[in-house]
């Protein structure tokens, strides 16, 4: 059986490279740590003034594009800048942080009924 010591040192997340070639480049998609998905989950709950949630792509994205260092590249600040990129990218990063983190379509629906 694992100890404590030997669950608690095994922090290593699962990332991949994406090349988005509508921006000529690529980016580092990470698989999100507990405490980043269950902020995550959070922010996909928030709804607009009309009742809707609001930029689910963007938020995933947000939460997931990381730099070199394991950092968060974007800030919850940018998500609404992130919204207006085209969803062709959007798409791209998504499909990669949905597999990282377990994610599909019906467990986002099940996170946003919850």
């Amino acid at each position: 059986m694992l100890t404590r010591e030997e669950i608690l040192s095994k922090v290593s997340l699962k990332t991949e490279k994406v090349t988005i070639e509508e921006l000529f480049g690529e980016v580092i998609v990470s698989e999100m740590s507990g405490a980043m998905r269950d902020e995550w989950e959070q922010a996909i709950r928030e709804k607009g003034a009309d009742g809707k949630f609001i930029s689910l792509r963007a938020k995933l994205v947000a939460f997931t594009v990381i730099d070199e260092k394991g950092e968060r590249v974007f800030s919850d600040g940018d998500i609404q800048s992130i919204g207006k990129l085209p969803s062709v990218i959007l798409e791209k990063i998504c499909v990669v942080a949905m597999r990282l983190n377990g994610l599909g379509a019906d467990a986002i629906e099940k996170e946003k009924k919850s």
